[in-house]
């Protein structure tokens, strides 16, 4: 007489991640998608690859930004996307498949921070904007990280009429790129940002005036020249490269763009809305259809003594008198606690399961009427339970603690409905 019914959006998670290309082009953008919640890291990588059409050459790199750095990498294929917090910021870096034996170079940022006001204390280099990334082949001198942070930048770049007024007008033309790949967007850097790692003494000139390198390890950070070659071996992975900016280079590039990072979810961006309500026999849908078993459900297969992946499916084979449907509205796992305030549309005088039945039988009917609701409200840590009951003929009741009064019927229905009561009816 009792059956849970999951909703169909506790088993999907909705997650954002900003997508930031490294060719030199495109703009960084968020992108929202959807993933089994007890999905792995792989799953989230397919679904993000087709939400923003990733070519075959490409390839993902997700990872976790916590204070202007890089807090950690997410790439094991088989991790938990459970691990991933809804408060959790994430970029997905798209690199060209390369050969993993090049070094991943990250490039984080810092701006001066001089204080203000009696008594301050010296300016300082502070952390800002999201860390850009990049696979260097054949690295070996710092020209080739010089140059490849500034392609980087490139989609950056403030438009052409909030740069000119900084430069006269002869050396504007003489350093405007016309074939910049960049549409509507040119600098005077551009030309020096296409110019390749090889362009010569006055573009070394302009780079080092413009940024300044370290390269960052155990022992501290050491300048990087242009000139210079860069200390790797073959076992090194990553570089990690920090970029200083001058005041000049703030105001060339738009920060803001490197700075904004969405969570990977806001519940307040989602409203209830009832066109968006799910139906009861959807909830019974997902109840019944076939259920794939992951790896850690992996099933014992007596003919073959092994362990094979199977597929799970239930069914009804018959109906009770009374019919007691539970809304799996509590979701609970080793990383997180969640309650779903999904709408869903019930009927209340005729849920008619014949077509979700597998064993007919004519002498019965199919079809129930609701006589009693327990509603929930409140969230994980506390909540407050009440009831509808209807009376007969129609006479609906609230109960809540101590109080009862009548309501009408169209007040039944509601996203905190929890648990529904039906009575078979009568043919």
């Amino acid at each position: 007489m009792y059956l849970t019914l999951p909703l169909p959006s506790t088993t999907m998670r909705t997650m954002t991640l900003t997508v930031f290309s490294t060719d030199g082009i495109m703009l960084p953008m968020p992108f929202t998608i959807t993933v089994p919640k007890g999905g792995r890291l792989k799953d989230l990588i397919d679904s993000l690859s087709l939400a923003c059409s990733l070519k075959d050459d490409e390839t993902l790199l997700v990872a976790e930004i916590y204070k202007n750095q890089i807090f950690r990498l997410l790439d094991g294929p088989s991790d938990s996307v459970a691990l991933i917090r809804d408060d959790d910021k994430l970029v997905a870096y798209r690199l060209p498949k390369v050969s993993e034996r090049c070094p991943l170079v990250v490039f984080s940022h810092q701006q001066l921070e001089r204080p203000y006001g009696f008594g301050a204390m010296a300016p300082n280099w502070k952390l800002f904007g999201v860390p850009l990334i990049a696979r260097i082949e054949n690295l070996s001198s710092g020209s080739e990280i010089h140059y490849q942070f500034l392609k980087l930048l490139r989609p950056f770049l403030m438009p052409v009429e909030d740069v000119v007024n900084d430069y006269d007008g002869d050396e504007t033309r003489n350093t405007v790129n016309e074939n910049s790949k960049v549409e509507g967007i040119v600098s005077p850097l551009v030309s020096y940002c296409d110019a390749g790692p090889d362009s010569g003494e006055e573009n070394d000139f302009h780079l080092n005036a413009d940024f300044k390198f370290y390269l960052v390890d155990k022992l501290g950070s050491s300048e990087i020249k242009m000139n210079d070659p860069v200390p790797i071996s073959s076992l090194t992975k990553n570089l990690d490269v920090t970029v200083h900016w001058s005041d000049k280079m703030i105001e060339k590039y738009d920060t803001c763009l490197l700075s904004s990072l969405p969570e990977v979810f806001k519940p307040q961006l989602f409203a209830k809305r009832h066109e968006e309500s799910i139906s009861l026999y959807k909830c019974l849908e997902g109840f019944l259809q076939e259920e794939p078993l992951g790896p850690d459900d992996m099933w014992y297969c007596p003919r073959c003594k092994k362990h094979q992946q199977a597929i799970k499916k239930l069914d009804l084979w018959r109906l009770p008198e009374i019919l007691v449907i539970h809304l799996k509205r509590f979701s609970y796992s080793r990383f997180f606690k969640n309650k779903l305030e999904t709408y869903v549309d019930f009927p209340i005088h005729d849920l008619n399961l014949s077509n979700y039945i597998s064993h007919i039988d004519n002498q019965l009917s199919n079809c129930y009427q609701l006589y009693a609701v327990t509603n929930h409200y409140g969230g994980m840590g506390g909540g407050h339970y009440t009831a509808f009951i209807d009376h007969g003929h129609g006479r609906w009741y609230e109960f809540d603690d101590d109080r009862v009064f009548p309501i009408s019927e169209d007040r039944i229905k509601s996203s905190a409905a929890y648990v529904l009561f039906y009575r078979r009816v009568r043919e």
